[in-house]
């Protein structure tokens, strides 16, 4: 994503939600990156996404994420993700990868 070397779409909002986690103390400590290392690479993913405006979906199984079930509902793509509901459930299981398997096919 940060090569650009294929086509993505963020939802408006992952931004600031990937920084406010980013900055978290538990996970600062792991990756280590400064305010300002943490803002140019979402600034720089931005600038390469194709952003997206959720649409309102049926209720996400898992209340405090919404914004997966969203993004799905909003566009017919596939969905490269780590959330392990969206592979549980009938009728999101054809339209998510893992980050595994779409790194074994690149």
């Amino acid at each position: 994503m940060l090569s650009a070397a294929f086509p993505f779409v963020l939802p408006e909002a992952l931004p600031c939600e990937c920084r406010t986690l980013l900055l978290r103390p538990n996970l600062h400590r792991l990756h280590g990156l400064s305010v300002a290392e943490v803002d140019v690479i979402l600034t720089d993913l931005a600038q390469d996404a194709i952003i997206l405006t959720p649409v309102i979906s049926p209720p996400a199984p898992e209340p405090g994420d919404p914004l997966l079930w969203d993004l799905l509902a909003a566009r017919a793509d596939l969905l490269l993700t780590g959330n392990k509901a969206l592979f549980r459930d009938a009728g999101m299981r054809e339209r998510v990868f893992s980050v595994q398997a779409f790194a074994a096919e690149r």
